[in-house]
C-alpha cells in the first residue's frame, strides 16, 4: 500500500523526472532512428528542435509534481492533481511529435548535379495528388533515396519550371520522381572527387578517410556530391561507377 508520509514532494518530483527523461530518451531514440537518420538529424537542425520539445516536456511534469504534491491531500486528491499533470505533459509530447512527423524528411531527391533533403511539409499536396504510386503518399518511415527529371513533353516542362520559379523545386515535384537506380549513373558522373571533399574539409579529413577505408573501395572508385539541406549542406559519397550510395557524412561539399 502506498504511504504517501514516506515521500517529499522532492521525492516525488525526482523520481517523476527520472520517468520523464525515460521517455523523452526512448521518443528521440524512435525518431532518429525512423525518421532523422544520421546525417539528417544534424542536417535539418532537429537537435534544437527537439531539446526544445523533450526539455519542456521532461521538466514541465517533475516541476508540477514538486509544486502540487502534498500527502496531506489525501490519496484521491493527490491522484487527480498527478493525473491532471500527466494530461498536460502527454499533450505536449504529443504536440511535439506531431511537429517533428509533419517536418520530417520525406526523400533524398537527386536531380541534375546534387540532392536535396526534401522535408515532409515543403511537397505541396496537390503536387502529391499529381503523383503516381508510390509518389502520391508521402512515406511513414525511413526516407528514400529518388531521383527527379524533368519531362520531355513541352508543356509538363514548363509547368514544372514555372513551379520552380515560384519556389516548389523540380526535386519537390513527386510526379517527376524516378527510382534512384534510374539516374545513379547521372550522379557518379557528376560526382567530384573525394580529395576535393578533404581540400574543403581539413578538420573531417580523418572521418573521410574512415568512410573509405569502410567501403571496401580505393578513392579513386568514389566521388561524392553535395546535399541541400534545411539546417547544414552534407556530403553523399557514391561508387564513382554506379552511383551506388555508400555513405554520407556532415561536411561542407561546396
Amino acid at each position: 500500500m502506498l504511504r504517501l508520509a514516506n515521500f517529499s514532494r522532492w521525492q516525488a518530483g525526482g523520481g517523476h523526472l527520472l520517468l520523464s527523461v525515460a521517455i523523452g530518451a526512448t521518443v528521440l531514440a524512435a525518431m532518429i532512428l525512423v525518421w532523422y537518420p544520421p546525417p539528417y538529424f544534424e542536417a535539418t537542425g532537429g537537435m534544437g528542435l527537439v531539446l526544445l520539445m523533450i526539455g519542456v516536456d521532461v521538466t514541465l511534469g517533475p516541476l508540477l509534481t514538486t509544486a502540487v504534491f502534498d500527502p496531506t491531500k489525501g490519496l484521491g486528491k493527490l491522484k487527480l492533481d498527478l493525473a491532471a499533470i500527466g494530461f498536460l505533459q502527454l499533450a505536449a509530447l504529443a504536440y511535439g511529435i506531431h511537429v517533428m512527423y509533419t517536418a520530417r524528411p520525406a526523400y533524398l531527391v537527386f536531380a541534375v548535379d546534387r540532392f536535396d533533403l526534401v522535408m515532409a511539409n515543403t511537397i505541396p499536396p496537390a503536387e502529391l495528388a499529381k503523383a503516381s504510386p508510390p509518389w502520391h503518399r508521402l512515406p511513414m518511415g525511413r526516407p528514400p533515396t529518388v531521383g527527379a527529371q524533368l519531362p520531355e513533353d513541352p508543356k509538363l516542362k514548363e509547368e514544372s519550371l514555372f513551379l520552380a520559379l515560384g519556389g516548389v523545386d523540380l526535386t519537390q515535384q513527386p510526379r517527376f520522381f524516378v527510382p534512384y537506380a534510374a539516374v545513379a549513373r547521372d550522379a557518379a558522373r557528376k560526382g567530384r572527387e573525394i580529395a576535393e571533399l578533404k581540400r574543403l574539409n581539413p578538420d573531417r579529413v580523418a572521418a573521410v578517410e574512415a568512410i573509405v577505408r569502410a567501403s571496401g573501395r580505393a578513392e579513386s572508385g568514389l566521388r561524392y556530391l553535395a546535399a541541400r539541406a534545411p539546417n547544414r549542406d552534407f556530403a553523399v559519397v557514391v561508387d564513382a561507377a554506379d552511383g551506388a550510395i555508400v555513405d554520407m557524412t556532415i561536411a561542407r561539399p561546396w
